[in-house]
């Protein structure tokens, strides 16, 4: 049920191409994974201490433009910096300025580019930010 939710949200946020319920099935149930926020705004995150990799973010349209992203992920940085993680990557692609806006509000800079990534003709861009605890204050303070 919640992999169902999850999968639908994904593929609202994604113009129908998100991933499907199986995949999140298989996450939810993956110690290497971490999902964080609800069923309208969330995160999935890949944990290879001391890094973590934002693999998907996806905010249901309903959802989208009222800061819950922006929420969730600083939420999302502080569980992790908690838990030993350092250092997170992301790719993104470049012509989602929704979501380079949102990563860069939250401290992620852009490292590298990959050319023509996406099917679409759309380049990745590689974006990571530190977060120890003396670089990334908890969202509270």
């Amino acid at each position: 049920m919640i992999a169902a939710a999850l999968a639908q949200t994904h593929r609202s946020a994604f113009a129908g191409i998100g991933w499907p319920a199986a995949d999140f099935e298989r996450y939810l149930n993956d110690k290497t994974i971490l999902i964080h926020g609800d069923n309208a705004c969330f995160a999935v995150f890949r944990l290879a201490r001391p890094e973590a990799e934002i693999l998907t973010l996806a905010t249901h349209p309903d959802a989208q433009g009222k800061g819950r992203a922006a929420s969730m992920l600083r939420g999302a940085l502080d569980v992790l910096t908690n838990t030993g993680i350092e250092a997170v990557f992301l790719d993104v692609a470049d012509d989602n300025t929704a979501a380079l806006a949102l990563y860069a509000r939250a401290g992620f800079a852009q490292f590298r580019t990959r050319r023509n990534y996406y099917a679409n003709g759309a380049s990745a861009i590689c974006m990571k930010v530190a977060i120890s605890p003396a670089h990334y204050p908890a969202s509270g303070a």
